[in-house]
């Protein structure tokens, strides 16, 4: 624990950090080559630091850093930062987020820091889909919606201060399954999360933390607060309502009626700001909308989409979204059933059921794969890697005419890891041990 970085890893750190500083500050996302030029770079530092025998103290060094660098820098690869901004406003206001659209609300109200905000909204006609914490945080950084800056900075304060967390806490949990601690490199370490969750304000950095302390709390025999720590999870971002039932049957005896009642109490808690009708109805809308009319960056469904052309003659997606979502629900039950008793082979159906999910949906962004990565420390599949990462190629959009997608990025991205799936077995054993 006490092994001293060698000039190649504090060269490799030097490089990581120089390039992580320009690819934040000074690169705009539809300058494609330089966007994925500057990320491969900083995938190849990656796989020398996780190939590398680096202590856990020196990884938790860089790791936050990395991270605090992020913190600084203004949300460059995403709008979303300007949603949070706008909800947050209308909290401080007293206005219900789930009420008005934007285009609703700016009708009426022409003033600071609406009038600013407005223009740089990418979903003004759709209500708000963020969960309570997301819109508790959003207040906090909309006390200075007048100064977008420093706005942001108060809004990814949060999710710095979780991945600190969740940091601490993924080598204690490691040790408790048994497993090398030194594993969770391979996500404290990663580009992607560093520069989607830090750096663009993605509050899968949250969700994230509160999925951990769940985890950590179970493995503590703590099954109540287990269950408030991940309907907090919930209420940030609903995917880890995937992992409920899994790990509900996992724990045993009075606990699990512990783990499910304070789960159900605090999401019911969590969940009264759209417990009325008016404000459901604006939420499940904008939740369909996903499901009916967002696409990008998708598998499964572009194969049947085309299919769809080809039959019809016009996009299906109304019809194939919801289609694909029963099929996620058959086979997440499917796994549920066939689940074991332990809580690691629980956490491993359910990252199975994540991923059928992730590969049959309509809208797969680069942040949403971080749960993946998370996963990959206690499995070490590979391409629970390998596929955030080459989910950033899809940045590659953003520098096309009408934001059309590359289809030879597409084919090459699920390509590969369709292959790293398939030859899981033959990749795992020509790993360091430390990774097998």
């Amino acid at each position: 624990m006490n092994f001293t970085p060698s000039r190649q890893l504090w060269s490799a750190f030097v490089i990581y950090f120089i390039g992580l500083a320009y690819m934040l500050f000074g690169v705009d996302r539809s300058d494609t080559p330089i966007v994925l030029g500057m990320f491969g770079l900083l995938t190849l530092v990656y796989v020398q630091l996780i190939f590398s025998n680096i202590s856990i103290r020196n990884v938790a060094n860089i790791a936050i850093t990395l991270r605090c660098l992020a913190w600084f820098a203004f949300p460059s690869f995403s709008d979303d930062i300007y949603r949070f901004m706008w909800d947050g406003s209308l909290i401080l206001d007293g206005v219900n987020p789930y009420l008005f659209t934007p285009t609703e609300f700016i009708a009426t109200h022409i003033q600071p820091p609406y009038e600013a905000l407005f223009p740089q909204l990418n979903s003004s006609g759709y209500y708000s889909v963020y969960p309570a914490v997301i819109q508790f945080f959003s207040a906090f950084g909309a006390l200075a919606a007048n100064d977008p800056y420093l706005s942001s900075l108060l809004i990814k304060l949060p999710i710095l201060v979780a991945e600190i967390g969740t940091l601490w806490m993924l080598p204690q949990i490691l040790t408790r399954f048994r497993l090398d601690p030194r594993l969770y490199k391979l996500y404290a370490l990663h580009p992607l999360v560093i520069i989607e969750l830090c750096g663009n304000a993605h509050f899968e950095g949250v969700m994230i933390f509160f999925f951990v302390l769940s985890i950590r709390w179970l493995l503590s025999d703590q099954a109540e607060l287990a269950g408030i720590a991940l309907a907090l999870a919930v209420a940030t971002k609903l995917i880890p309502l995937l992992f409920f039932p899994f790990l509900a049957k996992a724990v045993r005896g009075r606990e699990r009626w512990w783990f499910v009642l304070t789960f159900g109490l605090s999401s019911l808690i969590l969940f009264i700001p759209v417990l009325q009708p008016t404000f459901v109805a604006h939420f499940l809308d904008s939740i369909d909308l996903y499901f009916r009319s967002f696409e990008f960056n998708a598998s499964v469904y572009y194969i049947l989409r085309y299919i769809g052309y080809l039959m019809v003659g016009y996009n299906a997606i109304a019809g194939i979204g919801p289609a694909l979502l029963m099929a996620t629900c058959v086979v997440l039950l499917y796994l549920w059933l066939r689940q074991k008793g332990s809580l690691r082979h629980a956490i491993l159906q359910a990252g199975i059921g994540l991923t059928v999910y992730y590969l049959l949906s309509t809208t797969v962004h680069p942040w949403y794969l971080s749960m993946l990565l998370l996963l990959s420390v206690f499995f070490r599949k590979p391409y629970m890697v390998v596929w955030p990462t080459l989910a950033f190629l899809s940045y590659a959009t953003y520098g096309n005419p009408g934001f059309e997608e590359n289809v030879f990025l597409l084919v090459l991205e699920y390509g590969v890891v369709a292959a790293t799936i398939l030859w899981a077995p033959w990749i795992k054993r020509k790993l360091p041990l430390t990774l097998q």
